[in-house]
C-alpha cells in the first residue's frame, strides 16, 4: 500500500466521523418533531359500549347530563316537506306551506348556566332520553379520534305521542290535537279530516368528547308520512273533499358548548 493511497483512506474515514455528528442532529430533529405533535392518547371516562343495549343505556346518560350540566345550547332546525300526492293543483301548491303548522320546532338556545330544559329535547321535562335497546333497530358507537360518534335508528312507529312510546321519549314532539287546531286558523278556506301520522327512518347522531363524557354535538333526523284530507269550504267548496299525502322532514342540530365564560377570564 503507497503513502497515496493510505492517506486516501484516512481522509475518507474522517469524512465519514465529521458526517456523524450531522446524521445524529437530523436524527435529533425528527425526535423533537415527532415528539411536538404527537398527541397524548385520550383517556375515555367511559369505555367504549360494546353492544346496542350499552350504546343506548351510554346514550341516555349522556344527554340527561346535559340538563344538569348546563352548558350553552345553540339550535339549527330545517324542516321540508315532499313527496306531495293531491289531486287538487291548487292545493298541492299550497301544501309546503303547512309545514309551520305540523310539528312545529322551537329553536330557542340558552346560554353556559341557564336550565336546558326548554331548549334541549326532550324539552319540558328534566331529562333527554328514556329509551332502551329493545326499543330502537339499531345502535353504535364508534371511537373517532377524541371523540364517540353514536347512531341510534328507530323503528318505524305510527301516531307516536309526545313523552309516549318509544318516538316520544326521545324526540319532540308537538301532540296531534295542537297540530289540528293549528289547521283549524284555515276552516274558513278549507276543514281537515283524520290525521295519520307515521314516523319513519328516523335517526339520532350524537357526538360525545370521550375524555368528558360531555355531549358537543346532537342531530335529530325525523321523517313523517303525513295522510289526511281536505275539504273545501266558502270559495274552495268546489273543490269537494281531496286526500292528501307528503313526507315532512325536520333535521334538529343541537351544539353544546360546555366552557364557563368566567372561567376562561
Amino acid at each position: 500500500m503507497n503513502k497515496r493511497t493510505t492517506a486516501l483512506k484516512i481522509v475518507c474515514a474522517l469524512m465519514v466521523l465529521a458526517m456523524i455528528p450531522v446524521f445524529a442532529a437530523c436524527s435529533a430533529l425528527e425526535v423533537e418533531e415527532t415528539t411536538a405533535t404527537t398527541k397524548p392518547e385520550v383517556t375515555s371516562l367511559t369505555p367504549q359500549p360494546a353492544s346496542v343495549n350499552e350504546t343506548v343505556a351510554y346514550f341516555n346518560r349522556v344527554m340527561d347530563a346535559v340538563k344538569t350540566g348546563k352548558p350553552a345550547v345553540s339550535p339549527s332546525i330545517s324542516k321540508d316537506v315532499s313527496n306531495v300526492a293531491c289531486d287538487n293543483d291548487k292545493l298541492k301548491a299550497a301544501i309546503p306551506t303547512l309545514k309551520d303548522l305540523m310539528l312545529k320546532t322551537d329553536a330557542k338556545g340558552s346560554a353556559y348556566g341557564e336550565d336546558a330544559t326548554d331548549t334541549f329535547p326532550v324539552k319540558g321535562q328534566a331529562w333527554s332520553s328514556r329509551i332502551s335497546g329493545a326499543d330502537v333497530r339499531y345502535a353504535s358507537c364508534l371511537v373517532d379520534g377524541d371523540y364517540y360518534q353514536i347512531i341510534i335508528r328507530f323503528k318505524d312507529e305510527p301516531e307516536a305521542r309526545a313523552l309516549k312510546g318509544v318516538i316520544g321519549n326521545a324526540f319532540d314532539i308537538v301532540d296531534i290535537e295542537t297540530v289540528k287546531q293549528e289547521f283549524k286558523k284555515a276552516q274558513a278556506y278549507m276543514t281537515v279530516g283524520d290525521i295519520s301520522l307515521l314516523y319513519t327512518g328516523c335517526l339520532i347522531k350524537c357526538t360525545v368528547e370521550r375524555a368528558t363524557d360531555h355531549v358537543t354535538s346532537v342531530t335529530y333526523i325525523k321523517n313523517v308520512d303525513v295522510k289526511t284530507s281536505v275539504t273545501g269550504v266558502g270559495t274552495l267548496e268546489k273543490m269537494g273533499t281531496v286526500p292528501v299525502s307528503f313526507r315532512y322532514n325536520c333535521t334538529s342540530t343541537y351544539t353544546l358548548d360546555w366552557t364557563d365564560p368566567a372561567a376562561a377570564q
